[in-house]
C-alpha cells in the first residue's frame, strides 16, 4: 500500500516512477518528469525501512543540494547549447526544484507526516 501511494502522489504531481526494493529494507525511487521546456529530468530518493518520511526527507536533501545555476551551466556546457539556452535551462531547473518541492509535501501530506518547512528557508 506504501508503495502504491507513493507512485499515485507522485503521478497526481506530474511525476512518473519507478521503484527498486534494495538491501531488503531500502528502497530507491527514480523520479522523472519534463522540464517546462520539455527536456526529460530524473532524480531518485531512497526510503530505508518502509517509512515515507525517510523518502521525504531524502527528496528534500535532494532540493537542498540541487543547484539550478549551477546544473543548468554545466548541462550548457555539456549538450553543446554553450549560453545561448542558459536561461531556459536555468529556468527549467528552478521549475524542477519547484515540482520536487511540491512532491515532497504531497507526499507528506499523504502520510500525515508533518509538513516541512519552505525549501527557501533553508539557504
Amino acid at each position: 500500500m506504501i508503495l502504491q501511494t507513493i507512485i499515485q502522489v507522485a503521478a497526481q504531481c506530474g511525476w512518473s516512477v519507478t521503484a527498486n526494493v534494495r538491501y531488503g529494507n531500502i528502497t530507491s525511487f527514480d523520479f522523472r518528469r519534463n522540464t517546462e521546456s520539455g527536456v526529460p529530468f530524473c532524480f531518485s530518493a531512497d526510503m530505508t525501512g518502509g517509512k515515507p518520511a525517510s523518502l521525504v526527507d531524502d527528496i528534500l536533501s535532494f532540493i537542498d543540494a540541487f543547484q539550478p545555476d549551477i546544473f543548468a551551466r554545466q548541462w550548457c556546457r555539456i549538450s553543446g547549447a554553450g549560453e545561448s539556452r542558459y536561461a531556459q535551462t536555468l529556468s527549467d531547473m528552478d521549475g524542477i526544484r519547484i515540482q520536487a518541492w511540491l512532491l515532497a509535501i504531497d507526499l507528506s501530506e499523504a502520510f500525515s507526516a508533518p509538513r516541512p518547512s519552505p525549501w527557501y528557508l533553508w539557504n
